[in-house]
């Protein structure tokens, strides 16, 4: 698809997604044909062609909805009229390098970037530095993450006032679209990471074609031994040895446990279309910090619709659904 391909046609999207009566059924019309095509059914894709497809076809358009308008134009727009910019926000990257100042820092969670902390008054003090594991956020510019100091020389907005009085930093246009799709997809990535066998895909998720592939799930709960996944895996898909080790050493390559359970290994099988949208989901969490990283704002309304609980459902909010969940809760090995 060509650069202006893309630019057309998510933008268009954007536009009739904002103008439906009903935004959700139509991003749902539009992720059960796109995102069975671009995850698991294409096997001779690439992981960078992936990626891109996701992006032009996926994630543009989803900006898109989200700004209204281009989404690098209505970036610069933010960032000009932001007036929470002395938030910093920085999204750490694994293996980055990060500060904690020991006489000022509220807990050992809050942090700084190596640029913050450079220009804070926090280089001074007793301070620690360590690896970040990834998906963490500066804190420069948090009034409530710091004693004193909460802004470098770059962030500092020249009053401390400003920052208490500023609750949003995005206009009501925006922050009602941040809502209205945050609330249509972190309910969709829930209802995914928490999938059960026997669950089938809603109407609005069903493709039109829906071809005959499946995936053999194993669920890595953390606590059984080597030996027992292989032996497993050797009955459950009747393969040899070889690959039965080669698959337990990829579904182990994130975790490691001392503790050896007896009870059985949770598999399942599940559809290439669920396995396509689980696929997504993942991806969507890195996207969801890049987007809250913009403004203040739009990690308001991200928390507010993660915990919002509805007095008519029994269900508990989504982030204690996922809190309960966890143990059984899709990771992303499959074979």
């Amino acid at each position: 698809m060509a650069e202006g391909e893309k630019s057309l046609d998510g933008l268009e999207l954007g536009k009739e997604w904002l103008e439906a009566a009903d935004s959700r059924a139509e991003m749902f019309r539009y992720l059960k044909e796109q995102v069975p095509q671009i995850f698991c059914l294409k096997k001779e894709s690439s992981p960078q062609e992936e990626d891109e497809l996701m992006q032009s076809r996926l994630f543009f358009p989803l900006e898109c909805f989200l700004f209204g308008e281009d989404p690098q134009e209505g970036l610069e727009k933010l960032k000009q009229g932001n007036t929470s910019s002395q938030l910093c926000g920085r999204v750490f990257k694994e293996g980055e390098t990060v500060y904690s100042c020991r006489d000022c820092a509220i807990d050992p969670t809050c942090v700084l970037c190596m640029d913050c902390f450079q220009d804070s008054v926090h280089k001074g003090h007793r301070y620690k530095m360590h690896a970040s594991s990834g998906g963490g956020f500066c804190d420069c510019g948090d009034v409530e993450a710091w004693k004193i100091g909460p802004c470098c020389s770059k962030h500092d907005p020249g009053t401390a006032t400003a920052m208490v009085t500023d609750e949003c930093g995005l206009e009501p246009e925006i922050y009602g679209r941040s809502e209205r799709l945050f609330r249509i997809l972190l309910h969709y990535v829930t209802d995914f990471l928490v999938w059960e066998e026997s669950l089938e895909l809603s109407a609005e998720l069903q493709p039109r074609t829906k071809d005959n592939a499946y995936y053999c799930v194993l669920y890595n709960d953390e606590h059984h031994s080597y030996d027992h996944v292989i032996y497993t895996l050797q009955r459950s898909v009747n393969c040899d040895q070889a690959e039965a080790q080669t698959h337990t050493a990829l579904i182990d390559k994130e975790s490691n446990s001392e503790h050896i359970s007896l009870q059985p290994l949770r598999v399942e099988i599940l559809h290439a279309a669920v396995m396509a949208h689980q696929t997504f989901v993942l991806r969507l969490g890195p996207w969801f910090q890049k987007i809250i990283s913009y403004s203040v704002g739009f990690r308001q309304a991200f928390c507010k619709v993660a915990l919002e609980t509805n007095p008519d459902a029994e269900q508990p909010c989504l982030i204690s659904r996922l809190m309960l969940n966890d143990g059984r809760m899709y990771k992303g090995e499959s074979i």
